[in-house]
């Protein structure tokens, strides 16, 4: 009886293993709605079950292998239902920031344990008569190849795994080559290591070429406050429900990019590579080249930048490594927002009282700030879009209100007659679940790329708009130094975009790690062959000079 009872519990077991194995599956092909993920996890899943079975002769060998399968597995369809992708580098790269992700910690931490729970579920091994096992093995085998052969290994849970392997060792191979050109080329003592058959780029530039003429309203040297806010797409400004009313008033009152992209991600990425127009090779990378604020400072201008994050030491760290006169934000700031950051309401105020302290003494300064309320799983600490009920949709609207509100303190006080204001974002709105069930009718070519707002303020400023084709943030600093008139030599890979020139290769490209995508008159799509290799020597060869300048 206590057999009976003992195989019973076996088989139950298993069976809830493997039914919730299939069930995520259904889940993650409905949120998807991709059929090429149906099959390939239900083929992957086959293969499991079968293998386990054979190696089930052996059952602590077989119960630890169906683990750690199972396991793996159903990570890897947890991530496809909530944030649209199997696990990527950037994933990876974001551990030491999953605080950020506070707003859905307890969903995230819940489906963490059950699926670590339902792989560590012993199982039965099933007697299939005549040794048929790796026969079926084989089929399944043979059915999985061809599916790939047919439409490619993205929609392959497991393979998914090796990809990022491959990911990882071209990315440690990408610095392991620059380092190595950086030292060769330090010792000849030349920019150029033109006795090899590929010549390093050199982004230095003797100037940045004036497109733009100065508008004769502002001052010889006006304020200038560049705020970057979260993760934030067009789309979001311009939808018909008015999420963003604030934003979009201002927008069409401004001077308004359009077609606009962001070109790398995420926030590690965007706002240095933004601030620098360049890119960085790991999230940490200090940049030893000229920026927005190193160039403003040498022309006289105070540089401070708001910190909304002053509990997490990574961030401060990695703020404090752009050589801004100031960090500003204390953790006392940090009460109201959450994952112990600074609300949108609160940073919108410290903005303001860290631009009137700069103008009480009277020396041009350029203020940014990182807003950081619209963050992935986050939910509005203020203001709610309707009844409130849509978390996607507060936080969005919250931010707008809070923008709303500082632009009415800007437009009558004392910044009104010399302070430019320019509204952009660190990336695209990272299109996980919560964005595609707020927005379903907005459909995305990439998750973390799509057009991004960027327009430029102050009072009296002409309203107009420029339609860049395509073109992407690196062209950020570029842009913003022309339409002051302040010229500089740099190593800016990107352009202002009031250029009417064809735009190089880097303009309209994006790159996340190791993939890259192009941009060009906002059409997207996977960079291939040719331009994709011409895209990563431009990226490597940036990376070259920019360890090439840190050694010297």
């Amino acid at each position: 009886m206590n057999k009976i009872k003992r195989i019973n519990w076996l088989l139950v077991s298993t069976i809830i293993k493997y039914l919730f194995s299939l069930l995520i599956t259904i889940v993650a092909y409905i949120r998807i709605w991709d059929k090429h993920y149906l099959v390939a996890g239900i083929l992957e899943l086959s293969i499991i079950a079968i293998f386990s079975n054979i190696l089930l002769k052996n059952k602590v060998l077989g119960r630890i292998v169906n683990g750690v399968l199972i396991f793996f597995y159903n990570a890897q369809m947890a991530l496809l239902i909530f944030s649209n992708s199997y696990l990527t580098m950037t994933m990876l790269n974001n551990l030491d920031s999953l605080e950020a992700l506070a707003g859905k910690a307890g969903i995230y931490i819940g489906a963490t344990v059950l699926v670590l729970l339902v792989a560590i579920m012993p199982f039965k091994r099933f007697e299939t008569g005549k040794n048929i096992s790796p026969y079926a093995l084989s089929g399944v085998l043979a059915l999985t190849l061809a599916f790939t052969m047919l439409f490619g290994s993205a929609f392959s849970p497991m393979w998914s795994y090796f990809d990022l392997g491959v990911q990882y060792y071209r990315n440690s191979q990408m610095a392991k080559t620059v380092q190595e050109a950086a030292d060769q080329i330090v010792a000849n003592g030349d920019t150029q290591n033109s006795d090899t058959e590929n010549d390093v780029i050199d982004f230095y530039k003797e100037e940045i070429t004036d497109y733009k003429e100065k508008d004769a309203l502002l001052p010889e040297q006006p304020n200038v406050i560049l705020i970057f806010t979260e993760g934030l797409s067009q789309n979001v400004i311009s939808d018909e429900r008015g999420i963003m009313p604030n934003v979009a008033a201002y927008q069409n009152k401004s001077f308004n990019f359009v077609n606009y992209y962001n070109h790398t991600f995420p926030t590690y990425r965007g706002i240095i590579g933004q601030l620098y127009s360049g890119y960085q090779l790991g999230n940490l990378d200090i940049n030893p080249l000229c920026s927005v604020q190193s160039i403003l400072k040498d022309e006289g201008y105070a540089t401070a930048f708001v910190n909304t994050e002053p509990n997490n030491e990574e961030f401060t760290t990695y703020l404090n490594s752009m050589g801004f006169d100031q960090v500003i934000g204390d953790v006392t700031d940090a009460e109201n927002g959450i994952s112990k950051s600074i609300s949108d309401k609160d940073a919108y105020a410290l903005l303001y009282d860290t631009a009137i302290a700069h103008l009480e003494e009277e020396t041009p300064f350029f203020v940014s700030i990182y807003t950081f309320g619209t963050h992935a799983s986050f939910d509005s600490t203020d203001q709610k879009y309707g009844d409130g009920t849509d978390a996607e949709l507060n936080k969005f609207y919250d931010c707008d209100y809070q923008f709303g509100e500082f632009m009415k303190k800007v437009e009558n006080g004392p910044l009104a007659d010399n302070t430019i204001v320019i509204f952009t974002t660190d990336h695209a709105t990272y299109a996980d679940e919560s964005f595609s069930k707020a927005f379903p009718d907005y459909q995305r070519a990439q998750l973390s790329l799509d057009a991004i707002p960027l327009f430029i303020y102050y009072q009296g400023i002409e309203p107009g708009s420029l339609d860049v084709a395509g073109r992407n943030s690196s062209c950020l600093a570029p842009t913003i130094l022309d339409y002051l008139d302040v010229s500089a030599p740099n190593y800016f890979v990107g352009t202002s975009l009031y250029s009417q020139e064809e735009p190089v290769i880097q303009e309209t490209s994006y790159c996340e790690y190791n993939d890259a995508y192009n941009t060009r008159n906002g059409e997207i799509g996977p960079m291939e062959g040719e331009s994709l290799a011409d895209f990563k020597k431009v990226m490597q060869d940036y990376y070259i000079i920019r360890q090439v300048v840190a050694q010297q």
